[in-house]
């Protein structure tokens, strides 16, 4: 009985000391503090900080923080719309005439489609973004520029195509790795939270909150696995114990 009280205890104190650096972290990246704890030189040879973090491609930590959004906007979906489907291929384009800068590359693809979001029985595609605000190429630029500009540059080249060739609607889904997202970002989610509170009869408040904490842990995830995940590839070791001695000799003199 003591041991296990023991157990609990521990493990009480581990979740403490857990909550505690996920907070500071999560108030490090939001503030742009400097990181405790953490390699000069990121594995890319350029100077490890919270901003090279968020931006740094190596470890493929970008791609699964983008993919964990779209994941959780599609589980989402699927409560209230139909024909949800993740990275849908869009149809290719025959004879349309697309305005300039429409990407009409066959076989291009958006983030995320679903039937009956925006209208009834209507197609919506997704596209969906996560930038870092704080990077030395937004400096110049307030959080509602940086917003803009990466709601255009999407709608710029998919959104003519989706309603030409798909005639259904674009979004522009823009977050940030500090907890932002763009206005049209904020609409998607209060329109969400409208259906689900038809679909689940709970109220609207409690839904929008619950929507939003979802989003904001999907955040927190994908920000701390940038900031402390291990970008190095292990080396793999070579099994030689069941090798047949005279069959790799064979092989290795026809090389």
């Amino acid at each position: 009985m003591i041991i296990e009280i023991i157990i609990i205890i521990i493990i009480i104190i581990i979740i403490i000391i857990i909550s505690i650096r996920l907070r500071n972290d999560w108030e490090i990246l939001r503030y742009d503090w400097e990181i405790p704890d953490t390699p000069s030189i990121c594995v890319c040879g350029d100077e490890f900080t919270v901003d090279h973090a968020m931006a740094c491609r190596h470890g493929g930590f970008i791609i699964q923080r983008h993919n964990e959004l779209c994941d959780l906007k599609a589980e989402m979906w699927k409560m209230v719309c139909y024909d949800v489907e993740v990275e849908p291929v869009l149809q290719e384009i025959t004879g349309e005439v697309l305005t300039r800068g429409t990407n009409k590359a066959p076989g291009a693809r958006l983030d995320i489609h679903a039937r009956g979001f925006w209208e009834r029985q209507k197609s919506a595609f997704f596209d969906v973004r996560v930038c870092h605000p704080n990077a030395d190429s937004y400096k110049d630029l307030s959080p509602k520029q940086i917003y803009h500009q990466h709601e255009n540059e999407k709608k710029h080249m998919y959104a003519d195509r989706v309603m030409e060739v798909e005639q259904a609607t674009f979004t522009t889904l823009v977050f940030t790795t500090t907890g932002g997202m763009a206005e049209e970002c904020r609409r998607y989610h209060s329109r969400l939270a409208e259906l689900l509170t038809d679909k689940k009869g709970e109220e609207y408040a409690t839904t929008i909150s619950w929507i939003r904490t979802k989003v904001f842990f999907a955040m927190l995830r994908s920000a701390l696995l940038c900031l402390r995940g291990s970008r190095t590839t292990r080396r793999i070791s070579t099994n030689l114990q069941n090798n047949d001695f005279a069959l790799e000799r064979g092989l290795a003199a026809i090389k």
